[in-house]
This record gives C-alpha cells, structure tokens and sequence, in this order.
C-alpha cells in the first residue's frame, strides 16, 4: 500500500461518499525534511517531560506500512517490531483534516479507527494507540487480533492491554 496525496483525495473522496468516517476524517502526507510547522499534524503525545510534542506516522516496515511516533527534533518515525523500537526517516505523518478523538481502550473499538497500516500481507489492519510511558503519552500501534497496544519508547517495544487510547474519527 503506498500513500500519496492524489490517491489519499480520491479515498477521502471514495469514504465520503459511501459514509466511511475513518477515511473522511484525515489525509496523509510526505513529511519533508525542513518541515517546521507541525501544527497541522495529529498529537499522539509529549517526551522529554513534555518539551517535545509526538505526532502520529507510519513509516514502511518490511513492504507493509506501521502506525508509530514522529519526533520533530531529529525528524524520525519510531515504530515498534519484534519487540524492538526501530528509527526511520521519511515518514509518513497524518494530519488534521476533520474531527478526531482518541478514546479510551477497551470503550471505543474498531469500526471507525484510524488506520495506520497493515500486516501479514495486508491480512490485518493496525490502527493508531497511545499509551502513557514514564507519565507521558507516547503513539504507537493497536494490533486488533491480540487486542494490544504496542509502544516504541527507549529502544524496545511496550505492550499496553490495557489503560491505553485509540484514535477514531468523530
């Protein structure tokens, strides 16, 4: 699955029509390495006892695209894999577009999430989590088959299967 900006409006355009929430809520985009203004961008978290702001990304992991964090200071996305948090550049961000939440696990479930990516050769959908770690929230991906909330923080992976939120569009 490769996302760009033509082939996210026709979708927007394609969920909007049909009356898919999760679609017609936000648009992706191809973060630059200069970008600066973050401000359009969906909060996942803080770090560093709140001076920097985490936003959600999905970078490529394997051919298949994984939900994680970016972190504006060195420009990366974090993904959690094999119980290891691995680095990336060239992220994919998603960004405000419409009305989004993140709702309480297990309150809210999947239906009008957030996706993030895929795995197992598109057989399962991952969506957007976050999670507190050391106080503070930190995104990542929900896998729904197990039901858990996987963090990339401090080089490994966290799992959450509980007292963790997921994104949904309003």
């Amino acid at each position: 699955m490769k996302f760009n900006r033509i082939a996210t409006l026709l979708a927007v355009g394609i969920a909007v029509s049909i009356g898919i929430p999760s679609l017609a809520a936000v648009s992706r985009t191809q973060v630059k390495p200069s970008t600066s203004n973050y401000s359009r961008y969906i909060t996942g978290g803080t770090e560093d006892n709140g001076r920097n702001t985490l936003y959600i990304c999905s970078t490529k992991v394997d051919g298949e695209y994984t939900p994680g964090k970016y972190y504006p200071p060195n420009q990366r996305c974090y993904v959690s894999w094999g119980g290891k948090e691995y680095s990336y550049k060239s992220p994919l961000i998603l960004y405000k577009a419409n009305s989004w939440t993140w709702g309480n696990f297990p309150g809210y479930i999947v239906g009008n999430n957030v996706a993030g990516g895929t795995e197992n050769n598109g057989k399962n959908t991952l969506y957007f989590c976050r999670a507190k770690v050391d106080g503070e929230y930190t995104p990542g991906k929900y896998y729904p088959p197990n039901k858990t909330c996987y963090i990339p923080w401090g080089g490994r992976e966290y799992t959450y299967k509980s007292n963790f939120q997921i994104l949904f569009a309003n």
